[in-house]
């Protein structure tokens, strides 16, 4: 919490401070589960995003047309276009199933790629020092935390990291996981993170001079607000939700010095 790190930044909120500081392994359950609601499992996660908008697609548009063909057909008297009715019926709605399923299951396998690669160990790949008397380096991993009133508990609300490993060029770093509780947002908690990210790597330009990161047409909240600290989309490509659908997705950058 805010009193074992010194380089933590306490916001006032009336509403409980905010402490925006580098992970601990103590946070290590919230932060997994938080993971899982901003990207899977929280009505403005980015997998219930890719599913609301996978309802005015071509795929659930020729579904809602074969539904309605079948439906109509058994009304008909003649056995044969009953079961054909019954039958497009069912095809359609296991194609809709089926696609919806593999939307969701993507963002889970998201996850869990996540908490096998970069987050299976967050102290050792974001290079967070065990002590606050050892530097830090250009990587690092913060969590934004609202204290319990007796101040012996926290409450993870949000989080960053910031890769520079990921990268064959020592100049640039990536921003990476982004993430704010749903109970959270509107609370700035999101700029709060980027600016301690931006002012890090800053601390450590050079050898930073570059900050790029991913996110995807699915997150309309994190694009505005890398948009809002100068990021510009330099890039996109098309990542595939399965067989049936897909998303696109952005890759932003702006210089450290900016």
């Amino acid at each position: 919490m805010a009193e074992a790190n010194p380089s933590a930044v306490v916001v006032p909120r009336d509403n409980g401070d905010i402490i925006v500081r580098q992970f601990e392994p103590e946070d290590a359950s919230q932060v997994y589960a938080l993971l899982l609601e901003g990207f899977v499992y929280g009505p403005e996660s980015a997998c219930n995003t890719a599913l609301r908008k996978s309802l005015f697609g071509p795929v659930s548009y020729a579904t809602y047309g074969g539904f309605a063909v079948g439906l109509s057909c058994l009304f008909v008297k003649e056995r044969v276009f009953q079961l054909g009715g019954a039958a497009l019926c069912l095809g359609a709605a296991s194609v809709f199933i089926y696609m919806r399923r593999c939307i969701t299951e993507t963002f889970v396998a998201y996850c869990a790629t996540a908490r096998k690669t970069d987050m299976a160990d967050i102290p050792a790949y974001y290079g967070i020092p065990a002590s606050a008397d050892s530097e830090q380096g250009p990587g690092g991993f913060w969590v934004a935390a609202i204290d319990s009133p007796d101040r012996r508990t926290s409450e993870v609300v949000g989080f960053l990291g910031l890769d520079y490993r990921v990268k064959a060029d020592p100049t640039c770093g990536e921003l990476r996981r982004l993430i704010v509780s749903m109970r959270h947002r509107r609370r700035r908690i999101g700029s709060l993170l980027v600016t301690a990210a931006i002012d890090h790597a800053r601390n450590h330009s050079p050898p930073l001079k570059t900050l790029d990161l991913e996110t995807s047409e699915c997150q309309p909240g994190a694009q505005k607000l890398y948009k809002n600290y100068g990021f510009s989309v330099v890039s996109s490509r098309v990542m595939s939700l399965g067989s049936l659908s897909s998303m696109i997705v952005f890759r932003f950058c702006r210089t450290v010095a900016e």
